[in-house]
């Protein structure tokens, strides 16, 4: 499933579709060097912005995760992290940011699946 990511979408709603399409991922967005508080989510990612000229893109599951990362920063100058459900942790995946979104996805539900967890919705 395709997710378009445009800069008049609210935070929450990004996190949200993409935690529908994405069970066992997290994604953080980073606003001013740190994590984006709850105060922030309601906003719309071209209000904090690092980039004056701002574009749209799509995240297709064959997208690995530093590809993603990349395209938040190239396209909106916003900095992102994906995480990987484990258990009951995330794991930040900076070890296998070269595996796709899907792979990532696919091996925190086999975790989930063995260790018997569901995985929570975002807000």
């Amino acid at each position: 499933m395709i997710l378009f990511v445009k800069p008049d979408i609210k935070a929450i709603d990004l996190i949200r579709h993409f935690n529908e399409i994405y069970p066992f991922l997290r994604l953080e967005i980073y606003y001013q060097g740190q994590e984006m508080s709850n105060a922030y989510h309601d906003s719309i990612l071209s209000d904090f912005v690092l980039k004056k000229a701002i574009e749209g893109f799509e995240i297709s599951p064959e997208m690995n995760v530093l590809e993603v990362e990349n395209l938040f920063w190239e396209k909106m100058g916003i900095q992102i992290s994906i995480f990987r459900k484990s258990g009951k942790t995330w794991l930040e995946s900076s070890f296998t940011n070269y595996w796709s979104l899907e792979r990532q996805n696919n091996l925190g539900k086999g975790m989930n699946d063995f260790m018997k967890i569901v995985p929570q919705k975002v807000m």
